[in-house]
């Protein structure tokens, strides 16, 4: 390990990697929506590998990867009853349906709205 104390700036490097730096610039960007969005966790993670070169001394192969982890939204859950045959159901099979009640959806047609003067 060198004793060199005057390392160069790791932001100049950065600067030198475009397509690396734009999408930590963008991931960045999109992080932030959705952490602001869904109020939990994101990140963004930058990996860069450093391999010396096979053939000559001196030479490094340097490799990024950058990661962006949005968070999501929770998908909502929903509930369903298992009948005797095992089949999944709205409906639950042990509830006693209610005799007399029928089924009030909406008009095929939407009424006509009128203007009151």
């Amino acid at each position: 390990m060198s004793t060199d104390k005057h390392a160069r700036p790791f932001v100049d490097f950065l600067a030198q990697q475009g397509r690396a730096h734009e999408e930590l610039t963008d991931g960045l960007h999109e992080v932030i929506a959705a952490v602001k969005e869904t109020g939990k966790a994101g990140s963004v993670t930058l990996v860069i590998k450093v391999d010396p070169d096979k053939k000559a001394t001196g030479i490094f192969r340097i490799s990024d990867n950058v990661t962006i982890k949005a968070p999501k939204h929770d998908r909502g859950a929903r509930i369903y009853f298992a009948d005797k045959a095992g089949n999944l159901t709205r409906s639950d099979p042990n509830q006693p349906e209610l005799e007399g009640l029928r089924d009030v959806s909406a008009p095929a047609e939407p009424t006509k709205l009128r203007e009151v003067n």
